[in-house]
Formats: C-alpha cells, sequence, structure tokens
C-alpha cells in the first residue's frame, strides 16, 4: 500500500493548530449554494467503492458516502478523476479524510436527492474512527436545504494528522517558541481556505497582548471557574467573555441607577454582574459585549432566579474597589448553555425565567403599536412556537425587540429564547420575553438537528394543542371526590392537571426540607458523613449543601380529603419562603420554623395539581403534585359554580 506524502503546502493550506478539522455544515452550504461554496471542503469518508455511471450526461466511476461532521451524504467522483481514483483507490475506504477542491451539484427532481459529483479532491489522510462530536450526532442529509437554511455550525470536529506529524510538530514548536524576528510575518505557501485561521495567527495573538496583561500584575493568577464563584471564595476573580450587556436603567422609585452584564466562561458557565449609581457609570463605558476581561472583587449574594436566567446560583455585586482588566481573546467563543423547559411543561413555571428551544411556526409579519390601559405606548409582535411535547404555545416581542426582528431569520427555524416569562391569562399560558430575554436562530447546541428532524418527519402529522388547552386551566375546579372518582391521570402518561379549592388540613414540618446537593441543577438528597455531604449522583463529596423542598400535606375540601406533594418553586410558592430562609429557621429558631407551617393550615386556596397514576409492588395509585398555588379569585369562583349549576340543570332536563 502506497504511503500518503504531505507537503509543507499542503499542510500550511489544510491545517487548523496542526490538525485535520472537518468543515462542519459543509453538504449544507453546498446545497445551499447548489454547486462548489467557493471554499475546500475536508470531509471524511464513511463508505467508498467502485461504480461506473453515468448522471445527467456525466460519467462517473467511484462512489463514496462522505461526513462534514454534522452531516452524511452520498456522492460521487468523476470519471474525470479516473487516474487518481485507479492510484488511490485503496485509500478511499471508511476513515479517509479528503479535502474536496471542486465539485457540481444536479437537482433531479421529483423527490430524488440532489446529487454530488466530486471533480477535484486532494487525499489528505486515512485509517482514522468515525469523527463526531459529543454535542451533535452525525445524520444523513434530506438534500433539501431549506431544512436547515442558514445553519453555520461553530462545533469543533478533528483529529491529529498522521502524516503530516513532522509539519505539525514543528508548527507546535514555532507556536511555543516564536522567533522574534519572524512572528510579525507569515511564511510562504498555500492559500489558506477561507473558513478557518491560518497556522500563524496564533503568533500575532501572542506578539499583540493587551495593555492589562504586562508587568506584576500577572492577572491569570487567582481565577477560578465561574461554577465555583460562591460567598465563599474572597475576594473573587474570574476571567471570562461578555455575552451580554444590558443598558443602563435607572429604577424611578428609588432614584438608583443599575448596569447589568452577564460573564461566561470557556466551560459555558454564566454569571451575572450588578453595577449601581456611580460604579454602575465608571464601568458601563468600560465594558464592551463579545470581549474578555478579568474581574476581580466584588459581593456575590444569592442570585434572584425570576430576574435572572444565566442558571447560575450567584451573581456578583461590583464595588468601588472592583478591578476589571481587559482579557486579551478567549480561545473560543463561549457555548450557549440552555436549560431546556418543554413547551409542554411551562404551566409548572408560571412567573420564573426559564429557556425555550422550539421552531418558530408563525410569526407577525409586523409589529404592533398600541396604547395601554395606563396610557403608554407600546409594541408588540407574537410567534407561535411549537415543539416534540406536541404543545404550541404564544410567544410576545417588547419594544426593539419586536421592532428588530427578521421575518426571514425565524420564521420556521430552530430558535432558543434564553429568559423568557411564562404567563397565565383567562387559563390560558403563553410566554413573553424581557429586558434580560436573549433569542438564538439557529443555535450551536445540542437538540437542534433533532428538533428539525422532528419537524421535518413527525410534526405534519401531529394534532397541537394551545398550552391552555394541555395543562387546562380554562376549566371550571374539580372537587376532591371529583378527581380521585373519576381516576385523573389513568389516560395520560404525563398525568392531567385539574384545578381545586381546598385548604391545608394537615402538615407536618418535620419532613418538610432534606438537604440536598449543592450542584446546580441536582436535586438528589445528600449522605452526611465526617462533615462531608455525598452526593451519589454527582459522585463526589462537597463541604456544604442546599436546602431543598419536599413537603406532602393533606388538601381538605367539602367532599373528601387528599395527600399532596410539593418541589421547588411550587413548594416555595407554598410557603411563602425559600427553602434556604426556611432552612436557616429550622436550625436557628424551631419555634418560628413550625409557625410557618401553622399559618399555613385552614386558609381556602385555588391549588393547581397534577394527577398521575403509578404502580409500586403491583399497586397502581393515584399520585397527586402541587404545580401552583394561589388566592381565590370569589368574583371568578362564583361565575364557575354557576357554569357548573348550569350544566347540571341540563343534565336535569335531559334525564326528564
Amino acid at each position: 500500500m502506497t504511503a500518503i506524502h504531505i507537503s509543507a503546502d499542503v499542510f500550511n493550506k489544510y491545517h487548523t493548530n496542526g490538525k485535520l478539522r472537518l468543515s462542519t455544515g459543509y453538504v449544507q452550504e453546498t446545497l445551499e449554494k447548489q454547486g462548489y461554496p467557493g471554499h475546500d471542503g475536508i470531509v471524511q469518508i464513511l463508505k467508498g467503492k467502485e461504480d461506473l455511471g453515468e448522471l445527467l450526461g456525466q460519467p462517473f466511476t467511484y462512489r463514496i458516502r462522505i461526513c462534514d461532521g454534522i452531516f452524511q451524504y452520498n456522492t460521487l467522483v468523476s470519471a474525470d478523476l479516473d487516474d487518481q481514483i485507479k492510484r488511490e483507490a485503496e485509500h478511499l475506504v471508511e476513515g479517509a479524510i479528503i479535502a474536496i477542491t471542486n465539485l457540481q451539484t444536479f437537482p433531479q427532481g421529483g423527490g430524488v436527492k440532489t446529487a454530488f459529483l466530486i471533480t477535484g479532491y486532494k487525499l489528505l489522510s486515512r485509517y482514522h474512527q468515525t469523527l463526531s462530536s459529543p454535542e451533535v450526532k452525525p445524520r444523513s442529509h434530506s438534500g433539501n436545504p431549506e431544512e436547515h437554511l442558514g445553519y453555520r455550525p461553530n462545533i469543533v470536529v478533528e483529529d491529529v494528522w498522521p502524516e503530516a506529524e513532522s509539519h505539525a510538530s514543528e508548527f507546535q514548536e514555532n507556536l511555543s517558541n516564536p522567533p522574534a524576528a519572524k512572528a510579525p510575518k507569515r511564511e510562504s505557501g498555500g492559500e489558506p481556505s477561507n473558513y478557518r485561521a491560518p497556522a500563524p495567527e496564533p503568533q500575532r495573538a501572542r506578539a499583540a497582548a493587551p495593555p492589562a496583561r504586562r508587568g506584576p500584575s500577572n492577572t491569570e493568577r487567582g481565577v477560578i471557574p465561574i461554577a465555583m464563584v460562591t460567598p465563599y471564595v474572597n475576594p473573587v476573580k474570574i476571567h471570562g467573555m461578555v455575552t451580554r450587556k444590558e443598558d443602563m436603567r435607572t429604577v424611578p422609585s428609588k432614584n438608583t441607577k443599575v448596569f447589568n452584564f452577564e460573564v461566561t466562561d470557556s466551560t459555558g458557565d454564566t454569571i451575572r454582574c450588578c453595577a449601581f449609581n456611580d460604579v454602575a457609570e465608571s464601568f458601563f463605558s468600560t465594558i464592551t459585549e463579545n470581549l474578555s476581561y478579568y474581574i476581580t472583587g466584588g459581593q456575590v449574594r444569592a442570585a434572584n432566579k425570576r430576574f435572572n436566567n444565566t442558571g447560575h446560583d450567584y451573581e456578583i455585586t461590583l464595588r468601588n474597589d472592583t478591578i476589571i482588566e481587559a482579557g486579551g481573546e478567549l480561545l473560543a467563543a463561549p457555548k450557549l448553555n440552555l436549560k431546556r423547559v418543554p413547551l409542554g411543561e411551562i404551566a409548572g413555571h408560571c412567573g420564573d425565567m426559564i429557556d425555550i428551544l422550539a421552531i418558530v411556526e408563525k410569526m407577525d409579519p409586523e409589529a404592533t403599536e398600541f396604547t395601554s390601559r395606563a396610557g403608554k405606548t407600546l409594541i408588540k409582535r407574537e410567534m407561535e412556537l411549537i415543539d416534540e411535547s406536541q404543545a404550541s404555545a404564544k410567544l410576545t416581542l417588547w419594544g426593539e425587540e419586536a421592532t428588530k426582528a427578521n421575518l426571514d431569520e425565524y420564521l420556521q427555524k430552530v430558535v432558543a429564547f434564553k429568559g423568557v416569562i411564562p404567563k397565565e391569562f383567562n387559563g390560558g399560558y403563553s410566554l413573553s420575553t424581557g429586558g434580560g430575554t436573549r433569542i438564538i436562530s439557529v443555535p450551536e447546541i445540542v437538540g437542534v438537528a433533532e428538533l428539525y428532524d422532528w419537524y421535518t418527519n413527525t410534526k405534519p402529522s401531529v394534532d397541537f394543542k394551545m398550552v391552555s388547552q394541555t395543562t387546562g386551566t380554562s376549566e371550571a375546579p374539580r372537587t376532591i371526590a371529583a378527581l380521585q372518582e373519576m381516576q385523573f391521570g389513568k389516560d395520560s402518561d404525563k398525568g392531567d392537571y385539574v384545578s381545586v379549592k381546598a385548604m391545608v388540613t394537615r402538615i407536618n414540618p418535620a419532613n418538610a426540607l432534606y438537604k440536598g446537593c449543592a450542584t446546580d441543577n441536582c436535586q438528589k438528597k445528600v449522605i452526611e458523613s465526617d462533615g462531608e455531604y455525598r452526593c451519589e449522583k454527582c459522585n463526589k463529596s462537597m463541604n456544604k449543601f442546599k436546602w431543598l423542598y419536599m413537603i406532602q400535606f393533606e388538601l381538605s375540601d367539602e367532599t373528601g380529603q387528599v395527600y399532596v406533594t410539593a418541589f421547588g418553586d411550587s413548594a416555595g410558592k407554598v410557603v411563602g419562603k425559600s427553602a434556604a430562609e426556611v432552612g436557616d429557621l429550622k436550625e436557628n429558631n424551631p419555634d418560628m420554623y413550625n409557625a410557618v407551617f401553622e399559618q399555613l393550615q385552614f386558609v381556602p386556596k385555588m391549588w393547581r395539581l397534577r394527577c398521575k397514576m403509578e404502580t409500586y409492588n403491583e399497586e397502581t395509585r393515584q399520585r397527586v403534585t402541587v404545580y401552583g398555588v394561589d388566592d381565590v379569585n370569589q368574583d371568578k369562583y362564583i361565575e364557575n359554580l354557576k357554569q357548573l349549576i348550569e350544566q347540571m340543570e341540563n343534565i336535569s332536563d335531559d334525564g326528564n
């Protein structure tokens, strides 16, 4: 078997930091351009075989299946390359990597995929395992460019280049020890393709270090990952990119100036920084979005999750002694960290800031201006979102976001909404943007390709319901006896939602809280041992924990009683305090702790419940979980009772 020889020119043209990096999204780009997209594409061969034939008058001699790290596609190799194919056929098999230097496309119509005919390629490497990213599993492209229009992933799929090992070693050595006289210059060689940075680029970045990083300041010393920021780390020092900068605003009631921005480090963790009054004015002009900074000092406080959607438990309040220094460039743009809530579950997060990943099925062509009841002029624009939960929900854009939204950028595309707020009105649920909302069309995150696939193949046969119908808050309240006798939840895997007017008649404060894992998004109960708290789910021990709710209590109305369970935010709404506050009382003031739960009893409330049948030890029982609680709206409740009376009278008349 003949060896593959890689010259210095070929190495300089196709390497990225000494490695072979696949041209992710190359198949989609080729389909959009209906031909060679203007630059070479590095792809991996999944299968290859000799296959003589002709396509629309174009003879071919070989057939290969390629993968760009995101999409797979069957291609043909032109008979014009027959001599090259004969020399390299032994290499053009599974695991080889080639650079496509020219190709043609042939739309065939009639539901048949557009054909690719490679008319030029360069063999680069062989014997690689199938390459992919942990974020996205490669899948076959349908050949329809409209399905992923504009999709340009920034996902890295790469491997070492054994055939160019000597060139790669020399590159790494020069990168670590750049000759002073040659650092600003670029070595001659093959022209770099226009979709990756040329090899000498890191040398220029090293030579042009920002002034804030020179001298004895040693800014990198003491930096901690953003995920590790807590009040117990003092002073706090982080390094990250400003991924969101909000406008300076004034709170009229307090005459206070407020400036917020978000910082994301290279691991994708994000934290919010806040500044007030003089400190806000001082830092507002310093901070620039998409640049990185070292931030030293500040007060770490618990994040208000109703207004903070970073996913971090804490945020940093900047002070007069806080130091912000230019941080230079991060190695890569931070990834979007989306904690997705399916549309079918937004009813359980009413009033909280949540993240959504969905298809924009419909969108108002233009923004609408109107006058509110308070006399303010407002601008809004509505979208209709759908996802795999077979639910649809309205989302409202406000103000500048509504005006600047581009119909072509969002319509029938996968869009991420970070920091939207579910709201309930007349029994229906909708979503609304706020000052901290981020909207990203076709984000480069896990789940996008799968959602596209669902939209293409499954969605046409799905019967969608608005969230108000799937959650069922528009119906009249039920009685406890009714939900038990009618066995609510028996016909639904996800359970049935009902509203009940009832009061707490029995509750045991002793078991209302438990010590949970301090890791974000983990709800596992920890095991205490020798002053440490071990989480079996995360497989680690920590020196701290967080209080979490799991309250079981009895609800009663005129017809019966039922035991229910409340977790997390829903339990917090029942109690009116956070789990951390109540946990502090449990440890330091037992009498006040018990009083918190005693005052919950014998007060009529409107409860939002989910009923679900669960089987344990071959016994099926109805499990009831609290999803929300509100004060009783007497006018609405009386109106519902009148409707029930009318329905009962109609049943009586029919019976006679």
